[in-house]
């Protein structure tokens, strides 16, 4: 597989509908949450996965409306990667403990909604300048 790769998937599930509690403890995949990633491996299945750390950028376009304004509704920022990063497993990398390197950010929003995912290699060489540039402030 050649790095970048940039997906369009749906519009991604709250960790509350992605997952659902048993009773007596644990957790378990909703079917809503199921759903969601037999569509995502469904329309990526030619990928193969690459056994590099990456580093994945996530893009949240929220609903709009019929107006075009933005839908009141909109998932918290950080409440819809496990949905979005667990449906990538075995399709762009083998584990999401690959992933070195997440950004989140929300674009504009679109009929339906959805999100753009790019992924790229990990450079350890951007994060150790990264460090050493936090470690001097």
């Amino acid at each position: 597989m050649k790095l970048p790769l940039t997906l369009h998937l749906p519009y991604p599930k709250s960790v509350n509908d992605y997952y659902h509690s048993k009773q007596g403890g644990g957790r378990y995949i909703s079917a809503k949450g199921k759903a969601f990633k037999t569509k995502v491996q469904s329309d990526y299945a030619d990928l193969q996965p690459i056994a590099d750390n990456v580093r994945v950028k996530i893009i949240i376009h929220p609903r709009q409306n019929k107006d075009g304004s933005e839908h009141k509704v909109c998932i918290d920022i950080d409440n819809g990667n496990k949905c979005i990063l667990d449906s990538l497993n075995g399709i762009v990398y083998n584990d999401d403990k690959q992933i070195k390197d997440l950004h989140i950010i929300y674009a504009e929003c679109k009929i339906g909604g959805g999100c753009t995912i790019i992924i790229d290699y990990f450079n350890q060489n951007e994060c150790a300048l990264l460090v050493k540039q936090i470690s001097k402030e």
